[in-house]
């Protein structure tokens, strides 16, 4: 494979540092898989948990789907509204080809789940990609958030120096292109597998891997060129708690804390080195435990 673009796709990876109702028995909380939709695009999502509890809204990450947060929806709905969503484009979502697939358009459909859900000031969490659609949506609808769970939320830190931007694009836009040109496939396959650090189960793998290559490849190859554009990450601070919780590679940038904390002034910071990307799917017991001591500090 071409060494730039493998470089390319080892950049991306450093920073990624993702209405029908069943009818609720006594021993099972409410759970319906429920559609809201906005500009006549359909957004499917699962609602499960009391209908007054403090909700949480899931996002996923580039390529995935609503399911690779179950095992946390399955632990928290006894308790808490839980809701995941497919975004735009994966999963049981409507998959438009007429439309540029950018964080404010998934921030958009985030919104339209929330409204139709009837929650408010949810707390969000966002695993990769998921992430910057959870940034987006505090940035654009300020106040109607309280918190963000940060699941080794993919970003990105322009250059301090201006002269060092344009390179930093024609090293993103050489990735955008890598996975959408003639060696896309080959490419996906690399880039997922680059996801585990050697560290995720097989089992997982398989798993994760059957998702991310299946995904739409129109829905996946524009929202990776949206994801990477600058305006994206000008530097903006918000006053909600955010939890983070990252793997620990030789990849991640040593300043990471450091610059989420610019972000998220107050800032719960944990680092593993035991997990792969996918750390919510990799040992859900204890990410649970700390999105729970999160989500009792939030629930007042």
């Amino acid at each position: 494979m071409n060494r730039t673009i493998k470089k390319l796709a080892w950049l991306f990876c450093a920073a990624l540092i993702v209405l029908t109702a069943t009818v609720p028995t006594a021993a099972e909380p409410e759970k319906r898989l429920r559609t809201a939709s906005f500009d006549g695009v359909g957004v499917s999502y699962l609602d499960e948990g009391p209908g007054d509890a403090l909700p949480v809204v899931f996002i996923h990450g580039w390529a995935c789907t609503g399911d690779f947060w179950r095992f946390q929806t399955s632990a928290l709905r006894d308790r808490y509204r839980v809701i995941a969503l497919d975004l735009p484009g994966f999963g049981k979502s409507g998959k438009p080809h007429d439309r540029a697939y950018t964080l404010r358009f998934f921030a958009r459909a985030v919104k339209a789940v929330i409204d139709h859900a009837g929650v408010k000031r949810p707390v969000l969490a966002g695993h990769s990609m998921g992430y910057g659609v959870a940034v987006q949506f505090l940035a654009d609808y300020p106040g109607e958030a309280r918190g963000l769970c940060n699941a080794d939320g993919a970003f990105f830190w322009l250059p301090d120096d201006p002269g060092e931007i344009p390179p930093w694009e024609a090293e993103m836009k050489g990735l955008s292109d890598g996975l959408s040109g003639p060696d896309r496939e080959n490419l996906v396959l690399w880039f997922i597998n680059a996801t585990f650090y050697g560290r995720t189960p097989e089992d997982l793998r398989k798993e994760i891997t059957g998702v991310m290559s299946s995904a739409d490849p129109y829905a996946a190859n524009s929202s990776m060129a949206e994801f990477i554009r600058r305006e994206n990450w000008v530097r903006r601070s918000f006053s909600v708690p955010s939890l983070a919780v990252y793997s620990k590679i030789p990849e991640l940038p040593a300043e990471t804390e450091q610059k989420l904390r610019e972000t998220f002034p107050d800032l719960t910071y944990v680092e593993w080195t035991d997990t792969g990307h996918f750390l919510m799917m990799e040992q859900p017991d204890r990410f649970n435990g700390l999105l729970v001591d999160f989500l009792e500090r939030l629930d007042t």
